[in-house]
């Protein structure tokens, strides 16, 4: 497997994961917690890595498996 593959991806897709989450945060209003967007956005980043990460591994076993 090629780590450097998977580092990068994992990192674009956390990166995508963090602005949906702000997002999300924009549009759910009715929360009057003055931190919830950098809730939403670690929630985001957070999911976006583990999401990149193994979405990128399994590509890579299945190239080496072929």
């Amino acid at each position: 497997m090629n780590m450097n593959r998977i580092i990068f991806s994992s990192l674009v897709t956390c990166l995508v994961g963090a602005v949906i989450g702000i997002a999300v945060a924009e549009i759910n209003q009715d929360d009057r917690d003055p931190n919830t967007h950098s809730h939403y956005a670690a929630i985001g980043a957070i999911m976006g890595l583990a999401v990149g990460a193994g979405q990128q591994a399994l590509r890579d076993l299945k190239q080496q498996e072929e």
